[in-house]
């Protein structure tokens, strides 16, 4: 398509347009649009086709899944020159009769590959198309394989990788690749691994900052000598993901030591594993002990409950396995500094007011408590905070001043009543909450008025589906009612 001297464009330097041209060739994970990206600029003008058949960088995404033709991927292989290659090969059915003709082709090139990423391709054909890579890659930075079954990843460019810094691999076992010096990130899922290899893997990644493990399956054995073997320092480490859905992963976490300013997601715990992990892990316990903020989230499931809990640099999920008379998950934690709780109910039949007082009597330096929850859980909690107290010595949470209560209830006037009680009988104890928030439906309860009487200082928030507050006190109440 010919265009005007005259158009904007046209005024652009030529190092201009072509700074223009790689920002959108966007970031480094390869897209298809990537690859055709230089084909549709240099249909543009003449200026345009001449600026990308000479510039290589425009030609070094290399999406297999676009191509059916071998002429199309040399001729992209001879306009990028000498320049590094991003390959990526993914299942699609254009490639079928085609792959094992393009893989061949490709493989004289792996001294240019910077990425290498090979997906939903099953193990057979995994196998075949690997089979061809098997030169050495000292350029390559990023491999990433995940086939739908094993494959053997010995003969992978020889081994021969010495500035590989990523590494994803689904299904196949790691174990046999050599430890990478230079390894920041490190990603397995659903594999067989033998754990004494993979930590002899990890013991040899000394840089590495990114560590994602799910679905690893180990004979017992394994186990067992794992128990032998001395902790890991991941000095570098910021990011650490353990799904422990095989019920095996979590076996890791002991012999990994890391910095506490580490973020640590682990998935699906028996209350009975988070209870182990926390106690041998001393990294994790670390962590945990310093957080000063936290979320407690409560779901129910068709088959189990279970609990998120989220700090700054802590996700974990624990399902409630019926085994614990405590309550599942967060009395395990070691909370040693939390001065700020807040309680998601999402409609859990669960915990009991036991259950409730067994964790607050675990968070004694609390001073901010939000909740929403619906009324059995806001009464619960209220309850256990409030009640049985003779003086500050036998106060749960002798540090919370502060209490909102946000969740859309409906008993507001029982709430009321017990959020009152609650704050008098602190106040009486020598353990006063200066400070509360409600969320209410009805404009008219004057039983809050009673906290102005011991100094509380109440904010009334107007249900969402009110269109405002009135004041529900006395004019001498410091009480404050806005809208949402």
């Amino acid at each position: 398509m010919s265009t005007s001297q005259n158009s904007p464009h046209s005024e652009l330097p030529d190092d201009i347009l072509l700074e223009i041209f790689h920002h959108l060739l966007g970031p480094p994970a390869i897209r298809e649009s990537d690859t055709w990206l230089p084909v549709k600029l240099s249909h543009v003008c003449s200026n345009w086709r001449c600026l990308t058949l000479t510039s290589p960088l425009l030609w070094t995404n290399i999406f297999l899944a676009s191509f059916s033709d071998p002429a199309i991927l040399r001729q992209y292989l001879t306009r990028s020159g000498d320049a590094l290659l991003r390959i990526d090969i993914i299942a699609a059915p254009t490639m079928e009769s085609t792959l094992d003709v393009l893989a061949p082709i490709l493989s004289n090139q792996s001294h240019r590959f910077v990425s290498f990423h090979l997906h939903n391709i099953d193990g057979d054909a995994a196998m075949e198309v690997l089979s061809f890579f098997t030169s050495p890659a000292p350029q390559l930075r990023s491999l990433h394989i995940q086939p739908c079954s094993e494959a053997s990843l010995d003969t992978v460019f020889d081994d021969q990788m010495p500035l590989l810094g990523d590494m994803e691999i689904h299904t196949a076992d790691p174990s046999n690749l050599l430890a990478r010096r230079n390894l920041t990130r490190l990603f397995v899922h659903a594999a067989f691994v033998e754990m004494d290899q993979l930590v002899n893997l990890l013991r040899g990644c000394p840089t590495l900052e990114s560590l994602d493990l799910a679905c690893l399956s180990q004979p017992d054995d394994a186990l067992r000598r794992l128990r032998e073997i001395p902790v890991i320092p991941l000095k570098c480490l910021r990011e650490l993901n353990v799904d422990n859905s095989d019920r095996a992963d979590m076996a890791i976490l002991p012999y990994l030591s890391f910095p506490k300013t580490t973020i640590v997601k682990l998935g699906y715990l028996r209350h009975s594993e988070l209870v182990t992990v926390l106690r041998d892990c001393a990294s994790l316990r670390e962590i945990a002990s310093d957080a000063k903020v936290a979320t407690l989230e409560l779901w129910p499931n068709t088959q189990f409950r279970y609990i998120t809990l989220r700090s700054p640099q802590l996700e974990i999920q624990v399902y409630d396995d019926h085994t614990a008379p405590e309550f599942t998950g967060f009395s395990a934690m070691p909370f040693q500094a939390l001065s700020h709780l807040t309680i998601h109910d999402n409609g859990c039949p669960f915990p009991t007011e036991h259950q409730w007082r067994h964790s607050f009597q675990r968070i004694p330096t609390i001073t901010h408590l939000e909740v929403w929850a619906k009324d059995v859980t806001t009464l619960a909690i209220l309850r256990v905070i409030g009640t049985d107290i003779s003086d500050a010595e036998t106060v749960l949470c002798p540090e919370l001043t502060h209490l909102a209560l946000l969740g859309d209830v409906n008993k507001e006037q029982a709430v009321c009543e017990e959020m009152v009680s609650c704050c008098i009988a602190r106040a009486a104890a020598g353990a006063p909450i200066t400070s509360c928030k409600i969320v209410l439906k009805e404009t008219s309860t004057p039983i809050l008025a009673r906290l102005d009487e011991i100094g509380v200082q109440i904010k009334c928030i107007a249900h969402p589906f009110l269109s405002g507050g009135s004041n529900l006190f006395s004019p001498n109440t410091t009480a404050e009612v806005t809208a949402v």
